[in-house]
């Protein structure tokens, strides 16, 4: 009979996965949190990765590269507000506390604040966009995700499956389906396979 295996192998794909997280979490808040600016498309129209992520990942940041490519910077910058800017005339309201109450600055907010409080992490004097945000989740998920930081995986795990995994893959998948999106589209998909490789390796043996 054979012994049970304690922990099985991790799969190849989390070793480049590792190195991407910081980078995608950035990549994602920048697209988020305000019009992407020149440079950040720029950035999306020269990206290059590892071979050895997963398949779907693969296709997705081909599609963000083609879409950068081929939209012009002002028509981005146009999508990005009729898809974003002012609450309830958007198509999307990109928080947690809507997306998981359908109100706005409530208690999912009050329990972002908490725990970034316990890690020692205060919100930027010149942020205007509130924690729940889903382009400042990606923003803290980089801060967090940093490998000079000493948050450890566990802790990232729990941060991760309260305050993200909870609605943000269903916000991206909003993202990929809406009417006013073309180049956001990619944005969500990316968004979505990211998010699920993250759910992966952030719970892997926990």
């Amino acid at each position: 009979m054979k012994t049970p295996t304690k922990h099985l192998e991790k799969p190849p794909w989390f070793t480049p996965h590792r190195k991407l997280r910081t980078d995608g979490y950035l990549l994602l808040s920048a697209l988020l949190v305000d019009v992407p600016s020149e440079l950040v498309v720029r950035l999306v129209q020269s990206m290059c990765w590892d071979e050895d992520l997963p398949e779907n990942m693969h296709r997705a940041l081909a599609s963000l590269n083609l879409a950068g490519s081929s939209c012009p910077q002002e028509n981005i910058a146009e999508e990005f507000k009729r898809l974003f800017v002012g609450l309830g005339s958007g198509e999307l309201i990109p928080y947690a506390s809507w997306y998981r109450e359908k109100l706005i600055q409530s208690a999912p907010l009050a329990a972002i604040r908490s725990d970034l409080a316990r890690l020692g992490i205060v919100r930027k004097s010149e942020s205007f966009e509130s924690e729940d945000h889903a382009g400042a989740l990606c923003e803290i998920m980089a801060l967090l995700s940093t490998q000079d930081n000493e948050i450890s995986e566990q802790e990232q795990a729990a941060f991760f499956h309260h305050h993200i995994s909870t609605w943000m893959p269903d916000f991206f998948k909003d993202l990929q389906a809406a009417d006013r999106s073309v180049f956001y589209r990619s944005v969500g998909e990316f968004g979505r396979c990211f998010l699920a490789g993250e759910c992966e390796f952030l719970h892997a043996d926990r």
